[in-house]
Formats: structure tokens, C-alpha cells, sequence
């Protein structure tokens, strides 16, 4: 129901109490996340509930402003999607370089699941990673070197900010 208010819904159902969220699809493995507001008609306690209830699916975020919802979709409810998408060009590019198909997919997944695994675990900010990934004049440099001239990271963003204007425009 992207796009659906809580003022809509109040109206349609005719109650006051609603709580409105948007999961993304870990939810299903318990390792999701999910951003969450409510109307003012849910007190503290209710939304304690609420909270312990859904994060049974993972983790969440209490948000005040409704609106935020529309990025909450466009980052973490669209967010496996994109990662589903990299993780792809990889798989074929190690086929490419003549892994099996299952080989690819082995590395690919151990290699996001492990790096996600180390940043959770660390204090140390993607960018110091990646510092550490990359040696000067090395292959993983090569590669960054080549993702920044077709602006790799600009149309992520430029992707992202469609699927935040695409929510706003569901919403109206």
C-alpha cells in the first residue's frame, strides 16, 4: 500500500488507531527491516508493543514523519533489489572469467554476506574499507577507478531518488 496515508486509511476504515510500515523482504528470514509510524491515537505503550512485535522479522525504526516512509522504500523496502542486482553482474562476471555458475554464486554470496558480516562488526565507515580493500595501483583500485568514471555511485543515487519520487507520487 505505498502511497496509502494514515489519514487516508483513518478515513476508509473509521478507526483512529493505525500503525503504517514498510518491510523489506528479509522480513520473511527474520533479518529484515522495517520503518514504522503511527497515529497520534497510539500511545507509548502500544507502539512498544508494536515495535517488539515486528522486529520478531528483524529490526526497525520508529519514524515521527509519516512522509519518511517514502525513503524508508526507497532505500531498505527497494534496497535487496539492488543488491540482488550487483550481486547478479558479479555472478556473470566471474562466469565470464570461467567460474561455474555455482562457483560464481558461491563466491558472491559468501563475499556479501562476509562483508557485511565485518562492517557490522566494526566501527570503521565503508569508505575505510574500502581503503583497505584497495591497494594503491592494485585490482580492486583498477576496479573502483572504473566505477567512478561511469559514475557507478551517482546513478545508484540518481536510482534511488526515482524510487523515492515514484513513492511520493503513489501517495497522491
Amino acid at each position: 500500500m505505498a502511497g496509502i496515508s494514515i489519514d487516508m486509511m483513518q478515513k476508509q476504515l473509521g478507526v483512529t488507531k493505525i500503525v503504517r510500515s514498510m518491510p523489506n523482504i528479509p522480513t520473511q528470514i527474520g533479518e529484515g527491516m522495517t520503518v514504522f509510524c503511527a497515529s497520534n491515537a497510539v500511545d507509548r505503550k502500544e507502539l512498544f508493543i508494536v515495535q517488539n512485535l515486528i522486529n520478531t522479522t528483524g529490526k526497525s525504526i520508529y519514524i515521527e514523519r509519516e512522509e519518511m516512509l517514502n525513503a524508508a522504500t526507497a532505500i531498505s523496502g527497494s534496497g535487496p533489489a539492488y543488491v540482488f542486482h550487483f550481486m547478479q553482474a558479479m555472478i556473470e562476471s566471474a562466469i565470464k572469467l570461467g567460474f561455474s555458475a555455482s562457483e560464481a554464486d558461491f563466491l558472491v554470496s559468501k563475499t556479501f554476506l562476509g562483508s557485511v558480516q565485518l562492517q557490522n562488526r566494526s566501527t570503521l565507515s565503508n569508505e575505510a574499507w574500502i581503503q583497505r580493500v584497495a591497494s594503491k595501483g592494485g585490482t580492486t583500485e583498477a576496479a573502483l577507478t572504473v566505477f567512478s568514471q561511469k559514475k557507478l555511485k551517482e546513478n545508484i543515487i540518481e536510482g534511488i531518488e526515482a524510487a523515492n519520487a515514484r513513492a511520493v507520487e503513489l501517495g497522491t
